[in-house]
């Protein structure tokens, strides 16, 4: 369930300045996300006022003007009309977003935050209504003179469109500008995490803002997009510049919040994981994380759903909340984009949510051994790249986060990474950063390729809890980093448990692993292919070369497996075989083929499973029927058996019964006894063997 709920926008949609204009802007969006917003704890709205640039140049006087994102396209590019050259890339050019784009102060910012404030309070009187503001590392969403003319030895990582990103633990040259925080200008070397944190203290109380938005990786890598750094250049790790990149990745943190003590800190975080950050990086993020620098972890990244590569965000999002540093952690959805002329609802998913569903699914072990997930919902953004609200860009997609909520885990799914952030981000040795570089890489690809994992326990937390809420699971570990972990997993397998390893051939040898093992250097397939020994296969048909096979994540919700696809190519047969048979999902027509469940998913899809079927072949319907009873809350019409082993897994904690032919004439006699099982590798379930024909599936009501 979301505690929190954060709409992101930037000040486009603020096309007039007059009071009555911002505050019915501010009216409609709380309005347009209504049945989002209500009931929960924190309503928050975040604003893309700027790049940041707007908190290092902020003097202190209300009646100074600020560059704000008015552009569509890279901001700090020459500025062209409408009519010039229209089909120019926005990476070589800017647009403005409309004729005359209104100019804004710092006192109109302030009277934005103050009326998004009050008319938040007005809809949603029983929330906590917050407003933040945000910091970018780059050159895209608004011309910063701080940046790319005064200061530009601060913008030496990663470039985009020939500008650098900021480097979070750069030195400030000295200057004579006018700061509200350096009212002499900035001493030379200055660190940046000193300056910035100065200059945010004091604009974010001024302008009447609750938290910070550290965006592209600020204060975790100055090379957000890239699998290269300062550690790993492509060919070659040096492990002997860690200590330095690490200290400097900490002090931006620990400089930063001894001038902004009290402000809430959200990030965003990189493009990569946990290990390929520090690999490359040296970035320290257990010890950011227990440091109380009061931040929360960074969401899934959005840019790598954009891109198609499923792998990298759940993979990515999975490493950074084995741990966490605060109580929760955050899925975030792009619906629009406010600069680069595309609503990925439409032109990049195309309608369909396989990016809702797919992210919304991952979970992780907490200390306590309780499934968790996302408490925390971000939408970026309600605006568009020409400031307008589409409420259509509201409505359809709205039913997904809400059915993706009501659907989420309640249980350990069935494969758990086991993941060592601790291990990883505090490890000095090339053969460490070989390991967690490439091992993070493997998984990516796994994922790509079919690989259902989308559910995490960090190493420390693997070590405190009992390894009975594993027992349904097959855990997935990295060559264990210490012996304590090593011998964890030993534990668990001599109980009957299912472990797969992954690595290098040497670190397995060095570790003495030799069964249940897959060499990282092999294909991304071999993992998935792995599974089927401990009885789930799980195949693809693709009708030509180069096809991607589908992603899919497992949960289980209410003692149900829960699907969640995305097909890259809907010519794609998926076959599924687990160890109970055959998975039919409700509401599907499924052909069996030599004990396999047969699907041509479409794009994306979301199916709950709790019928699997032991038949060679046949086509098998599983539907939703009207209950029309007082005694049954849910039935469903399985039809196709024919001589078949059927196992129905019940609601939580409920019961199932089965009507047969006769039943159905006159609905009073005709119920089969079905034989419950208390299984520990598959749970609860109901049986019956030698079944033809079609039957009821009761769920009965709970008196």
């Amino acid at each position: 369930m979301f505690n929190t709920v954060n709409l992101e926008m930037s000040l486009k949609p603020f096309k007039k300045t007059d009071d009555e204009y911002i505050r019915n802007v501010c009216r409609n969006l709380f309005e347009q996300w209504r049945p989002l917003l209500k009931n929960r704890e924190t309503v928050s709205v975040m604003l893309w006022t700027a790049d940041g640039s707007e908190i290092l140049d902020y003097a202190g006087n209300q009646n100074d003007k600020f560059e704000w994102c008015c552009y569509i396209g890279t901001a700090n590019r020459e500025l062209i009309g409408k009519d010039d050259d229209p089909d120019c890339s926005l990476h070589s050019k800017k647009h403005y977003y409309m004729d005359n784009p209104p100019v804004m102060t710092y006192g109109i910012l302030k009277k934005i935050v103050s009326t998004l404030k009050e008319e938040g309070k007005r809809a949603f009187p029983n929330s906590i209504i917050r407003v933040g503001e945000t910091f970018d590392i780059g050159p895209e969403f608004a011309k910063s003179d701080f940046k790319y003319k005064r200061h530009p030895e601060i913008s030496s990582g990663t470039k985009l469109d020939a500008f650098g990103f900021v480097d979070a633990t750069a030195l400030l040259n000295g200057d004579d500008h006018y700061y509200a925080a350096y009212p002499n200008g900035i001493t030379q070397n200055t660190p940046f995490g000193t300056f910035f944190g100065k200059q945010a203290n004091i604009f974010l109380k001024d302008m009447g803002f609750d938290y910070l938005w550290l965006s592209n990786g600020l204060g975790f890598s100055s090379e957000p997009w890239s699998v290269t750094g300062k550690v790993f250049d492509g060919k070659n790790f040096y492990p002997e510049k860690l200590e330095k990149t690490q200290r400097n990745v900490f002090d931006f943190w620990h400089l930063f919040r001894k001038e902004c003590p009290d402000f809430p800190l959200e990030t965003r975080g990189t493009n990569n994981s946990v290990g390929i950050d520090y690999a490359t990086d040296g970035v320290p993020l257990y010890d950011i994380y227990n440091a109380g620098f009061n931040i929360t972890p960074p969401p899934n990244s959005p840019w790598a759903a954009l891109n198609d590569n499923f792998g990298l965000e759940i993979m990515g999002h999975m490493t950074r909340i084995c741990e966490l540093p605060s109580n929760g952690f955050m899925f975030r959805y792009y619906i629009h984009d406010p600069w680069w002329l595309n609503s990925p609802w439409y032109d990049r998913y195309n309608g369909n949510a396989h990016d809702i569903y797919l992210p919304m699914a991952i979970t992780r072990v907490d200390a306590e051994g309780k499934v968790q997930s996302a408490e925390t919902l971000n939408i970026l953004s309600i605006d568009n790249s020409y400031g307008n609200m589409p409420d259509n860009c509201v409505n359809e997609p709205l039913p997904h986060l809400l059915k993706a909520e009501k659907d989420i885990a309640d249980d350990i799914a069935p494969l758990v990474w086991v993941y060592p952030m601790r291990e990883f981000t505090t490890a000095h040795s090339e053969e460490a950063l070989y390991e967690m570089y490439f091992g993070d890489k493997y998984i990516s690809e796994a994922i790509n390729n079919g690989f259902p994992l989308n559910c995490v326990v960090s190493t420390d937390i693997f070590l405190k809890t009992s390894l009975d809420l594993y027992k349904k699971s097959i855990l997935i570990s990295p060559i264990p980093q210490t012996q304590e972990v090593r011998q964890r997993l030993i534990d668990f397998e001599i109980k009957g448990g299912r472990v797969i390893y992954y690595g290098s051939k040497k670190a397995a040898q060095n570790s003495g692993i030799t069964e249940n093992f897959v060499d990282f250097s092999s294909c991304p397939s071999a993992i998935r292919e792995k599974l089927a020994e401990f009885g789930y296969s799980i195949k693809f048909e693709c009708k030509s070369d180069g096809v991607k096979p589908n992603a899919l994540t497992i949960s289980r919700v209410e003692n149900s497996l829960s699907f969640s696809v995305y097909s890259p190519n809907l010519t794609t047969d998926t076959l599924l075989k687990f160890p109970l048979g055959a998975p039919i999902l409700t509401g599907t027509d499924t052909e069996i083929r030599d004990g396999y469940a047969v699907y041509r998913f479409g794009i994306c899809e979301h199916k709950e499973c709790r019928v699997f079927v032991k038949q060679k072949s046949g086509v098998i319907t599983l539907k939703e029927a009207a209950p029309v009873s007082c005694n049954y809350h849910r039935k469903l019409k399985l039809g196709g058996l024919d001589n078949a082993t059927v196992y129905i897994f019940p609601e939580s904690n409920g019961n199932v019964a089965l009507g047969d032919a006769k039943w159905l004439e006159d609905r009073i006699s005709g119920i089969i006894p079905l034989k419950k099982v208390e299984d520990d590798k598959n749970g609860v379930y109901f049986m019956i063997e030698n079944l033809s024909g079609t039957y009821t599936v009761l769920f009965p009501n709970r008196h």
